[in-house]
């Protein structure tokens, strides 16, 4: 009898237990959303505003694939964008799933598969309409660009901006643990820092949060373009700034070394963060890009 009246007391105390932790987490998950609704207010498709892909019809008859990183949006991208239509490119820069949304999408839709897959399918569309189809990523956007050239190898041109390929120890680790932590969001710590002008940075509609899924997703996606580059085989182009707050210079220098195509250049910038596509060097980075495009034909 004893026995029997402790196990009901436990299973009582489980259920209480988890009742106050699923009270806690909603609680935290609701001002969360709340705040993040407030700061960035979003249109009748749930689309933040100012976040929409960037679709714009070239001349050229070439077209390039423009990729934005981890928590980030296709706004970081809308300079380098115009500056590639303006060269005669046809330009498409698709919002990566569960980016740009509020945090409910984010955490329904943002995974690893679901941004290769989404990746591979804007490719084969601009590749039906356009004679070459160009690569370009910053960040995580460059890890997947990273990925979808070795899937195809025939692309005449990849631009790296600061690619994040592989990743830290302890952010490693902070991906594993995430998992077993109660909380549904975290925050992203060192954004502010991402970018160096004032302006651009007020400008930037990234949430600065992220979900478990998410820090795994990043971590699948960095360690597999990692291992892609020694075999990859398109001529890249590899831009970064000596003051980028999420990728050391010794990394940078030691994933170029580790690029097994002959044909590739690497850039620094002296000016700039980690999201250089939106910082004080990028008509420095368009030109480079554009160049480095040119070259291949």
């Amino acid at each position: 009898m004893k026995s029997r009246l402790a196990g009901v007391a436990l299973t009582a105390a489980a259920s209480t237990a988890a009742t106050a932790v699923w009270r806690w987490r909603s609680r935290v998950a609701e001002r969360f959303e709340a705040g993040d609704t407030s700061r960035r207010p979003r249109d009748a498709q749930g689309i933040v505003i100012g976040a929409e892909e960037i679709r714009l019809e070239g001349t050229s008859g070439h077209a390039v694939l423009v990729l934005h990183g981890f928590n980030d949006t296709p706004q970081s991208m809308a300079y380098l964008s115009a500056r590639l239509h303006d060269a005669g490119y046809s330009v498409h820069a698709p919002r990566l799933p569960g980016h740009g949304r509020g945090l409910r999408d984010m955490a329904r839709e943002a995974n690893a598969d679901a941004w290769m897959e989404h990746v591979q399918q804007c490719y084969s569309a601009l590749r039906q309409s356009h004679h070459h189809v160009y690569l370009c990523g910053q960040s995580m956007g460059g890890a997947l660009a990273v990925l979808q050239a070795q899937a195809f190898p025939r692309t005449p041109a990849l631009a790296l901006l600061a690619p994040f390929l592989g990743m830290p120890d302890a952010l490693q680790w902070q991906a594993r643990l995430s998992t077993f932590m109660p909380a549904p969001y975290f925050r992203s710590t060192g954004g502010e820092r991402s970018i160096h002008d004032a302006e651009a940075r007020r400008a930037a509609l990234g949430p600065g949060i992220v979900t478990s899924t998410m820090l795994r997703g990043l971590r699948r996606v960095a360690l597999a373009a990692e291992q892609a580059l020694p075999g990859l085989s398109v001529p890249t182009c590899y831009i970064q700034s000596v003051h980028d707050n999420r990728i050391a210079k010794e990394r940078a220098e030691q994933s170029y070394a580790a690029l097994g195509v002959r044909d590739k250049e690497q850039h620094w910038l002296t000016g700039s963060g980690h999201i250089i596509s939106a910082d004080y060097e990028k008509d420095r980075v368009a030109e480079t890009v554009l160049r480095w495009f040119e070259r291949h034909p």
